[in-house]
């Protein structure tokens, strides 16, 4: 009994110290688009990625493009940002057992948690918002 209950304190404490910063395994899903190329996604993709980097209390798990057919559902964004272009990339994170983060809960997996984007012709992705 004092083993598993070692083994369940210890498993959280270790997954918390290989996550310092670390975004070696995050999970890409495939995308297609006929809205935007596939730079166009990665460059978004990237940008997202950059949120995470150095953040000692979250492994990101998964990033994904919503797809095109959701791209009307946040056309608003665009508009509102006097932007031509929008786009939603979602992630999957984890949040450490020792975050001292007050807004997030501790020990969870967030899912298909949103970024949207918005870029004027030819210009650079930029963060509007985010959340659920």
């Amino acid at each position: 009994m004092k083993r598993i209950i070692s083994l369940l304190i210890l498993c959280p404490l270790l997954l918390s110290l290989t996550s310092c910063g670390t975004l070696n395994f995050v999970d890409i899903e495939e995308f297609s688009s006929e809205v935007y190329t596939a730079n166009d996604i990665t460059s978004a993709m990237e940008l997202v990625l950059e949120q995470f980097h150095g953040r000692t209390d979250t492994i990101l798990l998964k990033l994904s493009y919503i797809g095109d057919e959701w791209l009307d559902d946040y056309r608003d964004w665009a508009d509102r940002n006097n932007a031509d272009d929008v786009i939603v990339i979602l992630t999957d994170y984890y949040i450490s057992f020792f975050s001292d983060n007050p807004i997030m809960n501790t020990g969870f997996k967030y899912e298909d948690y949103n970024y949207i984007l918005v870029r004027s012709e030819g210009g650079e992705w930029e963060i509007v918002d985010q959340g659920y």
